[in-house]
């Protein structure tokens, strides 16, 4: 039997950023597979600069269930410095960028998106050769080694993650998660009405998964990490679809 790990995710704002495109910096609504293995990294205390990070950002596979139908969204307004445009010297990294005279800096104004009253509940699956089992990055989520945020700093955790192991199918893994924590919420009407909301939509990442699941559409989104360093994402294919089991 597979094991899987799962968890929970609330936070009031979540910002799962799409690729920054000029001065807008759209959100999906769907966490990142770029974000959750950050959250599991420094969780487990592995820090960006960590040479071991590429080898961890190459195993395990997600699938994620959203609860959106309380959600709603909102932009906000930052300020950016950066430096004029010069062909002769590039800049590679936003360090590069930022350690410039002070007078050749520009601010410009970008705008950040945001949705809230979004709840997630995640299914983390360890790959062959996966450098943690899922008991380990259970407990690293239990007792994380550097602070948590979904997206960005200023959306902190509104929620314990819950972490809990399962074995069994994606589907029956996901059956089981929509049980245990509508009992672990029983008395909290405010997340219980997000639970109890319309949620049919799954995300998964291997094509091996699709087993128990009605698909419905292949998407590709760019948040592979392959190096950490330059910041480069490679595609991957996202399958969305139904449970074909009832609830």
């Amino acid at each position: 039997m597979i094991k899987h790990l799962i968890f929970q995710i609330y936070a009031p704002l979540t910002s799962w950023g799409e690729h920054a495109v000029g001065e807008v910096r759209h959100s999906n609504i769907i966490p990142s597979r770029s974000a959750l293995l950050g959250l599991a990294s420094a969780a487990l205390g592995i820090r960006r600069d960590d040479k071991h990070i590429e080898t961890f950002n190459r195993h395990y596979h997600f699938a994620i269930r959203p609860f959106i139908a309380n959600n709603s969204w909102f932009r906000d307004f930052h300020t950016l410095q950066a430096p004029r445009a010069n062909k002769k010297e590039p800049l590679y990294t936003r360090f590069d960028e930022i350690r410039r005279n002070p007078k050749e800096l520009e601010t410009l104004l970008t705008h950040r998106e945001y949705y809230n009253d979004v709840y997630y509940q995640i299914v983390m699956t360890e790959t062959e050769k996966a450098p943690y089992c899922v008991e380990q990055i259970q407990q690293a989520l239990l007792t994380p080694e550097f602070p948590l945020y979904i997206g960005r700093k200023n959306s902190p955790l509104a929620l314990p993650l819950s972490p809990v192991i399962y074995e069994g199918t994606l589907s029956d893994a996901f059956v089981y998660a929509d049980k245990y924590y509508r009992q672990h919420h029983h008395n909290d009407p405010v997340i219980r009405d997000l639970i109890e909301s319309v949620a049919d939509g799954y995300y998964w990442e291997h094509a091996d998964q699709e087993a128990n699941f009605d698909l419905i559409k292949i998407q590709l989104r760019q948040d592979q990490p392959i190096n950490r360093q330059r910041w480069q994402f490679e595609n991957r294919r996202q399958y969305v679809g139904y449970l074909k089991r009832s609830e």
